[in-house]
């Protein structure tokens, strides 16, 4: 009996000790959907000076990780599918970490604290893109910054191969050594101005879905978007991070 209530006695306080001292952060991607599964970094930190930590198990947001052991002073770096439910402002406060160490007899557990904050895009919902002229270059398309083959000459640079001949620039080749060709901006489409009054839905969400899916489908085929929200009017562009921003506004539409 004696030796029993020993086993069980060091057998706790090697539980105990297995869980303590743990640090934990987490690296939410830019990009999260309502609804839609994504992935987040998370690393798993050992502060203890002499024991490693085993059979660690936690569980955020609704998703769960596992590391098998973490060194003393060590850490362990591990991927985590989370899914957002509700657009807006989201905050990861804490982690639940737990494990049956040493012998599976007791689940000990822990909540670490966790400050993570990220911003819930409204799910893409596919609807009708708005209307554009048949030939945008005839209509005044616009510039773009981005390289292309049909705009403005921008620069001279070196023949690398793989641009087309027709932009051999012959006269100014045959002053030098190596071929020269222009470099020429890219066309961009006519810009969109959305409006969230004006989209069609039966609701405020299906409109931000809506506009979403506009958002993404026109900056990646280079068409310039903008966005009325209320009284607030923000320019069309076509970069990633005028993309990520009008994400994040309609995100956030109606909640501040």
């Amino acid at each position: 009996m004696s030796a029993l209530l020993g086993f069980m006695t060091v057998s706790g306080v090697l539980g105990w000790l297995n869980i303590r001292y743990l640090g934990v952060a987490i690296r939410l991607p830019e990009e999260i959907y309502d609804g839609q599964e994504t992935y987040v970094t998370l690393q798993m930190e050992n502060r203890k000076r002499w024991l490693p930590s085993f059979l660690l198990r936690g569980e955020v947001g609704g998703g769960r990780f596992d590391f098998h052991s973490i060194e003393r002073r060590g850490a362990e770096t591990g991927t985590v599918a989370m899914t957002f439910a509700g657009r807006g402002r989201k905050e990861l406060g804490s982690v639940m970490v737990s494990s049956p160490f040493p012998i599976n007899f007791f689940i000990r557990n822990i909540t670490l604290p966790l400050d993570a904050h990220c911003v819930v895009f409204p799910r893409p919902n596919p609807c009708g893109m708005p209307g554009a002229p048949a030939d945008a270059r005839s209509r005044g398309a616009a510039r773009s910054s981005g390289r292309g083959y049909e705009g403005e000459m921008e620069t001279i640079a070196e023949y690398t191969g793989v641009e087309p001949l027709k932009l051999v620039h012959w006269r100014l080749s045959a002053r030098h050594e190596n071929l020269k060709v222009k470099q020429l901006t890219s066309l961009a489409d006519v810009p969109v101005m959305l409006d969230i009054a004006q989209i069609p839905g039966r609701n405020i969400d299906e409109r931000l879905s809506c506009a979403a899916w506009i958002v993404n489908r026109s900056i990646k085929a280079n068409r310039p978007v903008g966005l009325i929200a209320g009284t607030k009017v923000i320019g069309p562009d076509t970069s990633r991070s005028h993309r990520l921003k009008l994400l994040t506004e309609l995100a956030l539409h109606g909640s501040h």
